[in-house]
C-alpha cells in the first residue's frame, strides 16, 4: 500500500524547471514534485530548457543526461557559461 504524501503548506517550495526528453518521465517527475509542494516547469530538450531559461530561473534544474541533439552534458555546460 502506497503512503501519501501531500504537502499542506499553501506556499510552494520552489521551482524545478524539468528537462527529459521522454514525456512519461517528465509527466510522472511533474506529479511527484508538484504533490511535494514544488511548482515544476518542464522543457522537452536541452534547447527548450535553454530558450526557458531566459525568461526566469528556477531554483533546481533536473536534466537528463541522455537525449537527441544536445545531451544532458552539453545543455549543463550552457547553462554555466
Amino acid at each position: 500500500m502506497r503512503k501519501e504524501n501531500h504537502h499542506t503548506d499553501n506556499k510552494k517550495r520552489g521551482e524545478i524547471l524539468l528537462v527529459d526528453d521522454s514525456p512519461a518521465s517528465l509527466e510522472l517527475l511533474s506529479l511527484w514534485l508538484e504533490d511535494a509542494g514544488y511548482s515544476v516547469r518542464q522543457a522537452p530538450s536541452g534547447q527548450r530548457a535553454l530558450w526557458s531559461l531566459q525568461s526566469a530561473h528556477p531554483d533546481l534544474v533536473l536534466l537528463d543526461v541522455q537525449m537527441p541533439v544536445m545531451d544532458g552534458f552539453e545543455t549543463c555546460r550552457r547553462l554555466k557559461a
